[in-house]
């Protein structure tokens, strides 16, 4: 049985930097939860990886928009392995440039943007098993039930030097749900316009019928 913490979020910069990857977002957002199976091996990946297909498939709302970035060289196994299992998706080469070392080389690619509409449970199921560890990785990776993502080429500071990096910039529409992933994996973000999202009340009755909720916020909760 999973064992859930969730908790609202404030939107703020220390929230913002939580996020990670500079996600933006267009027009305001009514709620955003962080949400994570708390269990003993919580360490173990897989187990947040699960508990999050299981609340997807609890809500039952397709199609959903799984999207990440990868190198190219990750792309060519994702396109073989898409093609194997029969899912579909689309790509696209961002304007941000990146370089990786070999032996003899300096090699620069523009990073590729996968966009898998899921449909169904089954295909959802395959998707996650087969891309979920880059979210581990701590690339970007997000799922949203429309189509309002997209990416813009900005400045950031990092380590004292500027560069140009992909932005992940979310569309506010009168209905949005969407999900970030947090820091290695470790849990998700919540963001939803939503009434069957609009309380904390709200989203733990959207749980798997095999989970319980063990805190709420900062309070433990007496099981």
């Amino acid at each position: 049985m999973s064992e859930i913490w969730i908790q609202e979020e404030q939107l703020n910069a220390e929230f913002d930097e939580m996020v990670g990857h500079y996600v933006q977002l267009e027009g305001p957002i009514d709620s955003v939860y962080f949400i994570s199976e708390t269990m003993e091996s919580v360490d173990d990946r897989d187990e947040q990886r699960d508990f999050l297909l299981a609340f997807l498939i609890k809500q039952d709302r397709y199609p959903l928009y799984l999207t990440f970035l990868c190198d190219d060289m990750m792309a060519e196994e994702f396109e073989k392995e898409f093609n194997e299992l029969g899912i579909e998706y689309s790509y696209e080469l961002l304007e941000e440039k990146q370089a990786y070392y070999t032996f003899f080389k300096r090699v620069t690619y523009h990073p590729r943007c996968f966009t898998l509409p899921i449909k169904d449970a089954r295909t959802l199921s395959l998707a996650l098993e087969h891309t979920f560890y880059l979210a581990n990785m701590n690339e970007f990776y997000s799922l949203s039930y429309s189509q309002n993502l997209n990416f813009e080429l900005k400045k950031v500071k990092e380590w004292g030097r500027w560069k140009n990096v992909s932005i992940p910039i979310f569309k506010r529409e009168e209905d949005t749900t969407f999900i970030t992933i947090f820091h290695d994996g470790a849990g998700f973000f919540l963001h939803s316009n939503e009434d069957r999202y609009s309380s904390i009340q709200e989203v733990c009755s959207t749980f798997p019928e095999d989970s319980k909720v063990v805190q709420i916020n900062d309070r433990l909760l007496d099981i």
